[in-house]
């Protein structure tokens, strides 16, 4: 039985890896009443085998809350002990033993200086992006409603920002990595204005832009040193065809050029070197890693 028996991490810890413009208090509130939520839940049902799924799955959102899962995984790794251990000892295996970047040759070079953890980190979108979505808005969508919206909305508002799950930045060198981290939610295959636009490819377009006008940390991040990641089960990277974004992002690494068909705006792109910067990481690895950073993980079966 998964059992935690406490909100597994520090609210005020919580607090301080939020970016200045997060609603900060608002996300508070968001976990500390999930929590409480699934505690009373816990002790006014202690036995809760054989239970109508209908009667658990609203107080136990939290075992599968891909925000809980992030936030209680990733403050244990940058909190704990041998952070920079741990971290190679991940980074290693979804990139292999060496950073596929030009100029950071070791990760344990990526890593040391001032690292930096924010949790829901908005990225905007690409002004790039933004402005041949415009130009290709008929190519893109076939909706009139969407159409009329699209010719009220000012200039960059086609796409909204981008929320990562979980944003590594080291300000001292500009190495970032962006986790879009699952539990059993699969991509989303659209935005607003752009019915082709899948939330993979979205981060991974995010990546590649610099963020200037956003201030430090974010403006500290480099997009050639920055690494794209997904976290999921592990169930789902060893049988990746039962999410979209097992067949996405295999096919991206297997076959980069897909990436120039998915970001058409992008002109000049070493695209298999950009492949090289995805990787798959799984919650097990992170649990073997630092066992106990994933308290909602059921034991394999």
């Amino acid at each position: 039985m998964i059992d935690p028996t406490y909100l597994p991490f520090d609210p005020e810890m919580l607090r301080a890896h939020f970016t200045p413009d997060a609603n900060v208090e608002g996300n508070l509130r968001y976990y500390l009443r999930s929590a409480a939520e699934y505690e009373g839940f816990r002790l006014a049902t202690p036995a809760r085998t054989g239970l109508p799924l209908s009667k658990l799955k609203a107080p136990c959102q939290i075992e599968k809350d891909e925000r809980f899962w992030t936030a209680a995984c990733w403050l244990a790794l940058f909190h704990g002990p041998h952070r920079t251990e741990r971290l190679q000892g991940l980074l290693s295996q979804a990139f292999g033993r060496t950073p596929p970047l030009v100029d950071l040759t070791s990760w344990p070079e990526c890593l040391e200086g001032d690292l930096q953890l924010y949790l829901e980190a908005s990225l905007p979108s690409p002004t790039t992006y933004t402005a041949w979505l415009r130009e290709a808005l008929p190519k893109r969508h076939l909706v009139p409603y969407v159409f009329d919206a699209a010719a009220g909305s000012g200039a960059g508002a086609l796409e909204g920002a981008t929320h990562v799950d979980a944003l590594l930045i080291n300000v001292t060198n500009g190495f970032a990595v962006l986790v879009e981290a699952k539990v059993l939610s699969d991509i989303s295959t659209q935005v607003q204005f752009d019915a082709k636009r899948n939330q993979l490819i979205r981060s991974i377009d995010v990546m590649l832009e610099q963020n200037l006008a956003l201030g430090p940390p974010r403006s500290a991040r480099i997009p050639e040193r920055s690494l794209f990641v997904l976290l999921t089960p592990e169930m789902f990277r060893r049988e990746p065809h039962t999410r979209l974004y097992g067949w996405m992002l295999r096919e991206y690494q297997s076959n980069p050029t897909a990436m120039e068909r998915d970001l058409p705006h992008r002109k000049g792109m070493n695209w298999g070197r950009l492949a090289q910067r995805l990787g798959w990481l799984t919650w097990e690895e992170c649990a073997a890693v630092a066992p106990g950073v994933c308290g909602w993980l059921a034991p394999s079966r």
